[in-house]
């Protein structure tokens, strides 16, 4: 006996190319004033208000981390213009970094 799909299985195989990525659940930020915690809620129970937050929340966490792998690149660069290798940790690499050149 085949069992119904469910709503979440349904939307996975539509042809929008991100649906197949779609999660169980998703996290709504706390709101400052609002909503005192983060709620987490099955994605075909949560309102389109609920999507609209989760979006927001995953926005900021995007840019955090989009500003990390920017600075991970950046020092990677560094670290190789001052002719570190690839077995040559970051504080070899820096240990003779002057405050004039950290300041630039």
């Amino acid at each position: 006996m085949k069992t119904k799909p469910s709503l979440l299985e349904l939307l996975r195989k539509q042809p929008e190319l991100y649906l197949r990525d779609l999660p169980e659940n998703i996290r709504i930020p706390a709101l400052d004033g609002n909503r005192p915690d983060e709620v987490v809620r099955r994605l075909e129970d949560a309102t389109i208000d609920d999507l609209a937050f989760a979006i927001q929340g995953m926005e900021s966490e995007s840019r955090l981390i989009h500003r990390r792998l920017g600075g991970l690149r950046d020092l990677y660069e560094m670290a190789r213009k001052r002719g570190a290798l690839g077995v040559t940790t970051v504080a070899d690499a820096f240990a003779n970094i002057s405050a004039e050149e950290a300041g630039k």
